[in-house]
């Protein structure tokens, strides 16, 4: 079986892992991030793919190739990581000087929700010609398509769902999606509505399974205005499969049932049946490395 090296490089840990063809994942390593410098962070990736190697017991050109998924913007064609706002690299050109180090592997780098969906894709039973959009919703928001293993890039910026503008009944205003329902907003209202008990976006979601009326009303809300975001992304693409990842949902995943519910008043009868194909990541947040190493299988 084939078998390839997938890395999700972040700006709190760098993870990597034995990427199989049947989508699972062995040797799996977790480092701390080290973002003191662009070269420090490039140490710790080499140093990662060479534990792996170690655990796995095999020479790194045994593997199909490496392919690693970034945060922010990346030049997939040049193979550079443009801008990441939580780690030391500008224009650093990850490929390159990876390629100096194993000039025979395939190497792939990619936006880290872009791999998260290909993870997906490549772990659910799409068939040829239909369309997989992947949600993450955590500290940001953000959408990845994917049609017969293709991301649909548009002219390079798409996908960015959270830049996407709707009405926050919270806030009484017109503002991007992210602004309105990431985890760093449902903290904002809860700090805002219930005051000094909430210092996290846990501390809602606690507040919540206790009953509380204040945090009812904000989980609702953001559902709401999630489900706004999701009939407008039926609406364009009308994907076959809707997949939800990111701590706020993969902590949640009732929030799912929930969206489900909100969309149910608010799309046409021809289009309920988009309902149905809403789901929860069954990957346990091993989407980004299983899409990394799909990529080079």
């Amino acid at each position: 079986m084939k078998k390839a090296i997938g890395i999700d490089i972040g700006g709190t840990k760098i993870a990597g892992a034995v990427v199989s063809a049947d989508g699972s994942l062995t040797h799996l390593v977790h480092q701390p991030t080290d973002t003191s410098s662009a070269q420090a962070v490039f140490e710790q990736l080499l140093a990662v793919i060479e534990s792996i190697c170690e655990q796995a017991g095999c020479s790194v050109n045994e593997f199909a190739g490496i392919g690693i998924g970034l945060p922010g913007k990346v030049d997939r064609a040049a193979g550079i990581a443009v801008f990441q706002n939580n780690l030391p690299w500008d224009n650093f050109p990850v490929v390159a000087k990876l390629k100096e180090h194993y000039p025979e592997l395939n190497i792939v780098i990619d936006n880290d929700v872009a791999m998260s969906a290909y993870g997906e894709y490549f772990t659910a039973e799409v068939e040829p010609g239909e369309l997989l959009s992947y949600v993450t919703i955590s500290t940001g928001i953000a959408a990845a398509s994917i049609v017969d293993g293709q991301h649909v890039l548009g002219a390079g910026f798409s996908g960015e769902l959270g830049m996407t503008r709707v009405y926050s009944a919270l806030d009484q205003a017109y503002m991007r999606l992210e602004e309105a329902v990431a985890g760093p907003a449902i903290a904002r209202h809860g700090q805002q509505l219930i005051g000094r008990d909430v210092q996290e976006t846990k501390d809602v979601f606690d507040l919540y399974a206790q009953g509380n009326a204040e945090a009812e009303r904000i989980i609702e809300s953001v559902t709401q205005t999630i489900a706004y975001a999701i009939d407008n992304m039926i609406s364009l693409l009308d994907p076959h499969y809707i997949i939800f990842g990111g701590s706020v949902m993969e902590k949640n995943p009732w929030l799912v049932a929930m969206v489900a519910e909100a969309l149910d008043d608010t799309l046409l009868p021809a289009q309920k049946d988009a309902i149905s194909r809403l789901r929860i990541s069954q990957n346990k947040g091993q989407h980004g490395l299983i899409g990394a190493g799909s990529r080079v299988l």
